[in-house]
């Protein structure tokens, strides 16, 4: 048997491997959580995993690089007047 390893995931992930899970127990296969993901990991397939990982990366870049323009010129003094009050 191999030595196994602790790895943390996000809790969105633990909850669609808890589905997969499921549905693999529900339809009859018996299978450990970490038997799928072995599976996973062994056949995935890194160009996919690079894609996904560089369009997470872009698309925070380009909001940075490409604000939304609101059409107003500064509010800075529409800012303190809400804060501090006056005209």
């Amino acid at each position: 048997m191999a030595e196994t390893v602790s790895v943390k995931i996000s809790r969105d992930a633990k909850l669609l491997l808890d589905t997969i899970h499921q549905k693999l127990r529900s339809s009859g296969v018996k299978v450990t959580e970490q038997k799928i993901l072995d599976a996973l990991i062994e056949y995935s397939d890194v160009n996919v995993i690079r894609k996904l990982i560089k369009k997470e990366e872009n698309v925070a870049l380009s909001m940075l690089k490409k604000p939304v323009h609101w059409g107003i010129e500064d509010s800075s003094e529409d800012i303190d007047r809400y804060l501090y009050g006056g005209t």
